[in-house]
């Protein structure tokens, strides 16, 4: 469905389809990622509580809107965090799918992400929801499909491997 993702994030599907369909499709793959993601990060903070003996909160992975030094997956997970409390606790209005293109029998979408429907906590404002969107610039966040591509590629797949190095330090 997605060829292209860490480069135009353009989804290719067969001229024709329903858009609502193509819609639906895009939403839940992302809703699965996203969440997968939060699901991930929340068993390595338990297994770091457990291992260090030190109460891991959520805190160590969004950090705060002024800690430019905290690593680069926690920043960048910061605005994945934030879609998918907003999947999760809202409408996901903030994510729109639109049709680009059609070319040689296919069309082609863009998911767009719209700031101003964003609605990741309780309270709904932006103000509230500030810090889920401080690491990441509006240009980035603008078509989240790269930014999820390029997030997976070059930061959890890294994190991935060196969390489970970690953990096997200890069986060795």
């Amino acid at each position: 469905m997605c060829d292209s993702i860490t480069t135009d994030g353009l989804v290719q599907v067969e001229g024709g389809t329903d858009e609502t369909d193509v819609s639906n499709e895009i939403h839940r793959r992302v809703h699965n990622y996203l969440t997968s993601l939060y699901s991930y990060n929340e068993q390595v903070r338990d297994t770091l509580t457990k291992h260090l003996n030190k109460d891991i909160h959520k805190g160590y992975f969004l950090p705060a809107g002024d800690n430019a030094g905290a690593p680069e997956y926690a920043r960048l997970l910061t605005f994945l965090w934030g879609l998918r409390n907003d999947f999760q606790h809202s409408d996901y209005w903030c994510l729109r799918v639109e049709h680009e293109a059609a070319k040689d029998g296919y069309d082609y979408y863009h998911l767009r992400f719209q700031k101003q429907f964003f609605n990741a906590t309780p309270k709904g404002d932006l103000d509230s929801a500030g810090d889920y969107l401080a690491h990441s610039p509006d240009s980035k966040q603008e078509y989240p499909l790269p930014y999820i591509g390029n997030f997976h590629r070059n930061l959890f797949n890294q994190f991935e491997r060196d969390f489970d190095e970690w953990c096997n330090r200890d069986v060795n």
